[in-house]
């Protein structure tokens, strides 16, 4: 089992803790996380666009000239999709882009991730996240310089903690979720994990399994 190292909210070393090597020691497969961010994109489509066919726009009924006799193309109707002001053909309609994965498959796509994650060394541990203040430039002076971390970051915790809650919620470059919240795309689009120690060993006894 590998090694990775505690801290305190002064960046401090506290200890070493063990981590399995089933989840951060697991081969990068492309193919699967692709799999995964493809599925959550689909499941957070609204899929509410929506377009009228000739039968549901407005007027038409009256035939615009007789059929024949006139010089002119035969037409049945000013709602025609060739006219303007038409009905739309083959055009979206309301639906769901939701589909089901295996289990399996999202979990090895994150044990993937995590395993990369460390290996690149984007993973921080603290021993605790709760803070003594709840104003969002505190908790950017222990971010950008306590801990060094300038580009987007993903704070993972079991812990509530209102301070935490208000002093993130105003800093686009933080999310804040709980250890079973994580998913694939969240941990691609952030560049570092911000472990709390006890959502560390919530994410090992799930998914080492």
């Amino acid at each position: 089992m590998a090694e990775i190292a505690v801290k305190n909210l002064n960046n401090d070393k506290v200890k070493d803790i063990q981590i399995p090597d089933e989840i951060f020691a697991y081969p990068l497969k492309g193919h699967l996380i692709y799999e995964m961010v493809k599925n959550y994109r689909a499941n957070g489509r609204s899929g509410t666009a929506s377009t009228k066919n000739r039968v549901d726009v407005r007027g038409g009924g009256r035939k615009p000239w007789k059929q024949k006799h006139t010089g002119r193309a035969r037409v049945g109707s000013i709602r025609s999709p060739l006219w303007k002001g038409g009905g739309i053909v083959f055009g979206p309609k309301p639906r769901d882009y939701s589909y089901g994965v295996p289990k399996k498959m999202r979990r090895n796509a994150l044990r993937s991730i995590l395993s990369a994650k460390f290996r690149d060394g984007k993973i921080i541990v603290l021993d605790d996240i709760r803070l003594g203040s709840h104003k969002t430039k505190d908790f950017i002076r222990l971010m950008k310089e306590t801990l060094g971390i300038r580009g987007k970051a993903l704070l993972i915790h079991e812990e509530d903690d209102r301070n935490l809650a208000l002093s993130t919620r105003n800093y686009p470059l933080i999310r804040v979720v709980r250890a079973l919240e994580i998913n694939p795309y969240d941990l691609l689009d952030n560049e570092w994990l911000i472990f709390s120690e006890k959502a560390l060993q919530r994410i090992n006894e799930v998914f080492a399994q």
